[in-house]
This record gives structure tokens, C-alpha cells and sequence, in this order.
């Protein structure tokens, strides 16, 4: 159907709202083709796009679509399944959350629906608690305000895997008219018949008890100094509830950046992986150890060491590394057969889990201490899907920790999803332990390099927005793939001598799902990852280059992205 015919579709249908019309009255054109010219694409665990009316666009509509397809899939399986559904503070969250438990409830499925801004590591840890047969969570992670999503979760808390989603997407596209899908008002006679069940402070309280060990370790917290930021999400009241209960007395709240405010008015991006999202948290530092900031649905955890006057900021890949060593330094104390794990002994038998493009250096560190590595795809349900694995096997004792470059950490089995409160609480007992023994978390990480050689991981992206951006990245994926090593042995860009191993994720035999990564191998075991992101519109390249030092490292990094400008720039 031409975008048109669909957009007159919903102008003159009864059941668009006059808050709605008035919107699609005023489209220009080009408008009208970016907000109706595709459906709204249900991909990388669920569905996110930007707020409006429109088929490609996330609005009260397609909400209910993809709760209707959610429902449709359960009840194919069992009787009367279970899903609770929660909301980060974005604009519209708590609306759609409803719209979610409306349709549901309607279409037969019991649902617990959180009454207030919830993180997602606790959305993850409710479908375990609760028994539940899946989860949704309101939320678009660390997009700007115009963004919203729709996040899905398995009955384990984990995201669901791409054979899943692909089920809802074609419940979605059996959908006769989407605009007519019925719900189940939210009445009290509804809560009181028992299809929607609001979650109680329990499950709160149950979370905060599960997460209590992670990263716990032999000294006391009350001196350490922290600055911490939610950057108006939902993190606020876990993560200053889950460092008070843990001992630590002295943390500061960002005023500006403590509201509710899905405007996000004192950030560009409320991503802590950018630090000038942490601005705000550095400028009133003063005599603090350390800064933490979460993204609004609290997934994600940056950090930075106050050192005097300045603030040296933690790249993702880092605390990953930081956080592997800690937790071996003082695994002896809970982990029985464990060999001591300080310098020098090992912890063989424990396992962490990563991305294939995540810093080389993190296993380095974990194979030094004879713990074993699993490489995973991007994106956390994968590192949940190895923990279920693990569980079933009767291993997953044996799990240390998962994590991914961008942020996302887990270090306790209480959910299946990467966790901003447990991380948070991990990286202050982290700091205090090396606070207590006189290191700053900058000092430790200096101490690695100098021991394992200087790795230098940084990544950009290229963004294609709009109905042509997507066949913009489909060609330049393509064009990668043709021209292989030759990509890095260009006159132009030598990278002495180029590539010695390229590995195509899509056909390659890696023993992994099949997925659009490309990756190129040095000799010094250096590499380069391309990707088209799954959640938004850019190809995203990692860089992970080993160096004597730091500026050697960057030298290398710059030689090689020049070698990806000459080739993205074409398209530009």
C-alpha cells in the first residue's frame, strides 16, 4: 500500500484521536512519507522509534500492536500466561505502559504492571521473581527525547533472541486494522478481578536484597566519596537505596538532573557512555572519589575518577576491565577452591562472558587468572542466553560476569539483563577497596597497561537517517564485504601491510548466530569491527589497537579510520 493511502487511512480513521489528526494535518509531505512509508520495525529485542502518529513511527497504535502480537504469541503456548510490564521516565512511558496492560489484560494474559519508574535490570529480575511468562518495559534506553521503545523479555528476564521477535513481527503484520485493536480499561473493577496485578513494594524490596553481594568486598564503604547522577531517569531511588544499604554514607545527588523529566532538559543525550552527559556531576566533584551516571532506563553506568582538578572519565571497555580484575582480587573470599587470586594466582573454572566487539585486553586479564572467556554477538540477550545455558547445566555458579563496551555490566545471576543499580554498587566497593589500599581506580588501570601492554578502544559512528539511510548502509556493508583486507592496505591509509584475517559474521563459521558484523585482524592482535547498529539509524565501528602506549596505540586507531572515512565518505 502506497504511504499515502495509509496515511489517509488514519487521518479519517474513527479511532485516531483530535490531538492525533491535528498532528497528521499538519505533515508536509515529506513528512507524511517519513511517519507512514514502512511499518515500525519490531527488531533488536523489540521495537524503538520516534514518538508520533504514523506506522513508523512508536504512538499508543503501535504500542498496541506489538502488546496484541505479544499476547497472540503467549496464548499459543499456554492458557493464561503472565507478563509484567514496566516504564522508564521517558515522555509517554507510563501511557504506553498502560496501553501494554490494557491489551494484554484484554486479550487474556495476567499482568503485573509497576506504578512507577522502573529500572530494566529490575523489570528482568521481576519476570524471575514473579514466575512470569515474559516482560515489557517502556523505554528507548539512552535516545533523546523524541525516541520510545518497546522492549520484550522471555520467561528467564532475558531479551528475547531474534526467532522470538521475529514471531511478534509476524503477528504484527497479521494485524487487520491496527488502529482497532481493543484493550481492557485500567478500572478498579479490572485490578480487582485480578488480570492486572500491580507490582508492590515486595518486589522492590526483593531486588535490593538480591544484589546486596554483588562486588562485595573486604573493607568498609562509609569513606568513600561519590557524586551520582540519574540524568532524570529511573536509576534516582535504586541506586542511592542500594549504595545506603551497602554502607555508603556519603553520595551526592546531581539537584539539576534528579527530576523526572523525560525532556532530558540539561543533556543533549542522556547516555552516560558521552561525557558530557557527566558534565554536571564533574563541575561539583569538589572532594569526591568518584562520579557515576545511569541512562534513563538504568541499563547503563558511566564513571569517572576525580583526580584534584579533573575528572579522568571511564570508557566502557575499561571498567569491563577493571571490574574483571577486582572481582578476581576477591573472589578467594567467596568462592570456594578459588586459588587467592592476587597477583599471580587464578580462579580456574569461573567464566565471564563478552561481545565480539568488546576490548581485547578483558580476557586477557581473565585468561592471566585462568578464567574462561565465551565470546558473544552484540547485545546483551546473548551474554543472558549463555547464563540460562550455564543455569540448566547446573554451572552457573561458575559465572563471574558479563559485560559489553557500551556500559553494560552484570555481575550477579539475579537477572538475565546488563544492570546500571548492582554495577553502580560494584564500581563504588571497587573504588573503596582501591581507596583503602591507597590506588585511585586510574592508578589500577595504569598498572594493567603497564603489565599487559597499552590497548586503546574507542568506536564512531556514521549516521543515515531517513527512508534512504537504510539502503545507504546496505551498500556500504556491501562494498566492505567485496573489497575484504584490501579495506586497510590502501596507499592512502597503509596499515603496514593491512589485515591478516577477515572474518564475515553473516556466512563465516564462527559458531555463532549469523549477524551483519565484519571484523579485521592485525598482526599484533589488533582489530576493526563494523556494524550497522540494531536500535538506530548508523554503521558503527569499533576499534580495539594495541600500542607500547597510548599515543602509539592512537596513531595506529587514526590510520585505520581514515582507511573507513575514505570509504563511508563517498556516501556521505
Amino acid at each position: 500500500m502506497d504511504y499515502r493511502e495509509t496515511y489517509n487511512k488514519w487521518l479519517n480513521s474513527p479511532n485516531i484521536n483530535e490531538e492525533e489528526r491535528d498532528v497528521l494535518q499538519s505533515m508536509t509531505p515529506d513528512e507524511a512519507h517519513e511517519a507512514f512509508y514502512r511499518s515500525a520495525e519490531f527488531g533488536t529485542g523489540g521495537m524503538r522509534g520516534i514518538m508520533g502518529p504514523g506506522t513508523n513511527r512508536l504512538n499508543r497504535h503501535t504500542v498496541r500492536m506489538a502488546a496484541k502480537a505479544l499476547a497472540d504469541m503467549l496464548l499459543a503456548g499456554k492458557e493464561t500466561p503472565r507478563v509484567v510490564v514496566a516504564f522508564d521516565t521517558r515522555n509517554n512511558s507510563q501511557a504506553f505502559a498502560r496501553e501494554t496492560a490494557e491489551v494484554l489484560a484484554g486479550a487474556g494474559v495476567k499482568t503485573y504492571l509497576f506504578d512507577r519508574p522502573s529500572p530494566v535490570p529490575l523489570l528482568s529480575f521481576a519476570v524471575r521473581h514473579l514466575q512470569a511468562d515474559g516482560g515489557v518495559v517502556i523505554t528507548a534506553s539512552h535516545n533523546t527525547r523524541e525516541y520510545n521503545g518497546f522492549k520484550v523479555y522471555d520467561e528467564t528476564g532475558c531479551q528475547m533472541l531474534p526467532e522470538e521477535t521475529e514471531r511478534i513481527a509476524s503477528a504484527m503484520e497479521a494485524i487487520d486494522d491496527p488502529l482497532a485493536i481493543e484493550g481492557m480499561n485500567l478500572d478498579d473493577a479490572v485490578i480487582d478481578a485480578g488480570m492486572v496485578v500491580p507490582v508492590g513494594d515486595s518486589v522492590i524490596e526483593n531486588f535490593l536484597e538480591a544484589i546486596e553481594d554483588c562486588g562485595r568486598g573486604p573493607v568498609e564503604y562509609g569513606d568513600l566519596k561519590v557524586v551520582y547522577t540519574p540524568l532524570h531517569g529511573s536509576g534516582r531511588d535504586y541506586v542511592t537505596e542500594a549504595l545506603a544499604k551497602a554502607g555508603f554514607k556519603d553520595v551526592r545527588l546531581v539537584p539539576e538532573q534528579s527530576d523526572f523529566n523525560g525532556d532530558f532538559p540539561t543533556v543533549k543525550k542522556p547516555n552516560p557512555e558521552d561525557p558530557a552527559a557527566l558534565e554536571m556531576a564533574a563541575a561539583m566533584a569538589g572532594d569526591a572519589d568518584i562520579i557515576l551516571g545511569t541512562d534513563p532506563d538504568c541499563d547503563r553506568v558511566g564513571a569517572g575518577v576525580v583526580n584534584g582538578w579533573r575528572v579522568d572519565y571511564i570508557t566502557g571497555n575499561q571498567m569491563g576491565i577493571l571490574l574483571i580484575d577486582y572481582l578476581c582480587r576477591i573472589a578467594a573470599e567467596r568462592v570456594e577452591g578459588c586459588g587467592g587470586c592476587s597477583d599471580g594466582a587464578d580462579c580456574r573454572g569461573r567464566k565471564i562472558i563478552t561481545t565480539i566487539v568488546s576490548s581485547q585486553m578483558g580476557p586477557l586479564i581473565a585468561e592471566e587468572k585462568g578464567i574462561d572467556v565465551e565470546y558473544v554477538l552484540t547485545g546483551f540477550k546473548y551474554i543472558g542466553k549463555v547464563m540460562n545455558d550455564m543455569e540448566a547445566e547446573g554451572r552457573l555458579t561458575d559465572f563471574l560476569m558479563g559485560y559489553e563496551e557500551s556500559y553494560g555490566y552484570l555481575t550477579g545471576t539475579h537477572a538475565r539483563d546488563k544492570d546500571g543499580v548492582s554495577t553502580a554498587l560494584a564500581i563504588c566497593r571497587m573504588a573503596a577497596y582501591h581507596k583503602a589500599h591507597g590506588k585511585t581506580l586510574t592508578d589500577v588501570l595504569a598498572e594493567l597497561y603497564a603489565r599487559l601492554g597499552y590497548w586503546h578502544d574507542s568506536q564512531e559512528s556514521f549516521v543515515f537517517e531517513g527512508a534512504d539511510g537504510a539502503e545507504t548502509m546496505r551498500k556500504i556493508m556491501e562494498e566492505f564485504r567485496e573489497r575484504k583486507e584490501d579495506i586497510f592496505g590502501d596507499s592512502d591509509c597503509d596499515m603496514t601491510g593491512g589485515s591478516i584475517r577477515y572474518v564475515d559474521y553473516s556466512c563465516d563459521e564462527t559458531g555463532l548466530p549469523k549477524a551483519d558484523v565484519l571484523k579485521y585482524f592485525f598482526e599484533d592482535g589488533s582489530w576493526v569491527a563494523i556494524r550497522p547498529s540494531g536500535t538506530e539509524p548508523k554503521i558503527k565501528v569499533y576499534y580495539c589497537m594495541r600500542g607500547d602506549d597510548e599515543g602509539e596505540a592512537i596513531a595506529v586507531r587514526d590510520k585505520a579510520s581514515a582507511c573507513i572515512h575514505k570509504l563511508t565518505g563517498a556516501y556521505a
